[in-house]
């Protein structure tokens, strides 16, 4: 590639010295460029924006911004700290790359290379970051970010989901995201399903987790959906009753233990006001005694019924059917303030 450029550039320039004297020699005006050399210069033109843009170059990091799909979690994590000595220590042997941001001068977007990008901010001083520049549709950027990712560390399933679920939510089409992860159609929707059903703020507490794959994910989510918990609260006591130093996946293990046990219970506790409500059929009439009609009420282990004769009172009858939503509501807002218990 390099030769051929090269090549490309060497042309250029005999062009233009060739033209030039071409131009001495003859009657021509010198304000009046012949075509060849228009040519010429084009085509060196070209040649050094093609070199440019396929050369290493050293960047300043607050020149990059870091936009786009979202496709790692841990970006403030050990694992920066960890990348950023080896940098310190070592170099950085491996590029970043971006592409220019459109409408600013020496301004960048970040297509891959986030940690990298974040090791060396962390480090600060005067380090610069080594970047290929290169000009890119956004369809050609996500991908060219997906690929590098899963060559390079592979992102865990959760990552994977959060950066199939922003492509989604940014209409990218399902053949890119498939490109991208290299997943099917069916594993994109389960992905995007996951991140639906699991609040960010959970996630975030969890970070990663490279040691969980998609089925524990999923059981989370059944948790979290079961709608029987707070499950952000019970994640958060968790963790602060847990050991502070935990990993990413020990920190989903324990929130997927609490989160599981407290779903338990809630269902315990749902069995057991259903057996101290109903001890078997009965059948009995109430409201007899008053000036109303008397109401039969049936009570069974799965529901229970409560009915009048509405020949008996049929304006009562009409205007409860008018009403039954306001009144069963009244119903639940007094046991709400006299207690579950009584």
């Amino acid at each position: 590639m390099a030769r051929k450029l090269f090549g490309m550039i060497e042309a250029g320039a005999r062009g233009l010295v060739d033209e030039e004297e071409d131009v001495n020699g003859s009657s021509e005006s010198a304000e009046s460029p012949a075509p060849s050399r228009m040519l010429s210069t084009t085509r060196l033109s070209d040649g050094l924006l093609s070199l440019q843009a396929n050369s290493i170059r050293d960047l300043d990091p607050s020149t990059i911004i870091q936009s786009g799909a979202r496709d790692r979690i841990d970006l403030k994590a050990d694992g920066i700290k960890e990348l950023a000595k080896s940098i310190r220590e070592h170099g950085q042997h491996v590029p970043v790359l971006v592409r220019p941001l459109t409408g600013h001068i020496d301004r960048y977007e970040i297509v891959y290379g986030r940690r990298r990008l974040a090791a060396i901010r962390l480090l600060g001083g005067d380090m610069t970051v080594k970047a290929i520049v290169r000009k890119m549709g956004d369809e050609e950027a996500i991908v060219a970010q997906g690929h590098e990712n899963n060559l390079r560390l592979d992102p865990s399933h959760i990552e994977k989901s959060l950066f199939a679920a922003e492509l989604r939510q940014k209409k990218f089409s399902n053949d890119i995201i498939m490109e991208a992860l290299n997943v099917d159609r069916f594993a994109i929707s389960k992905m995007v399903k996951l991140i639906d059903d699991i609040p960010e703020e959970l996630i975030d507490m969890i970070g990663p987790a490279h040691d969980i794959g998609r089925r524990p994910w999923r059981e989370l989510g059944d948790l979290v959906i079961s709608g029987k918990i707070d499950a952000v609260a019970i994640a958060r006591v968790a963790l602060e009753r847990s050991d502070k130093e935990a990993t990413s996946s020990e920190r989903f293990r324990i929130i997927h233990q609490a989160l599981r046990q407290e779903v338990l219970a809630a269902m315990q506790r749902k069995n057991a006001a259903l057996q101290q409500l109903v001890h078997g059929p009965t059948r009995r009439l109430v409201g007899e005694r008053g000036p109303g009609p008397a109401f039969e009420f049936k009570t069974g282990r799965r529901a229970l019924s409560l009915s009048f004769r509405t020949s008996d009172n049929p304006e009562f009858g009409g205007w409860l059917e008018r009403n039954i939503d306001k009144v069963v509501s009244d119903l639940h807002d007094r046991w709400m303030r006299e207690g579950k218990e009584e």
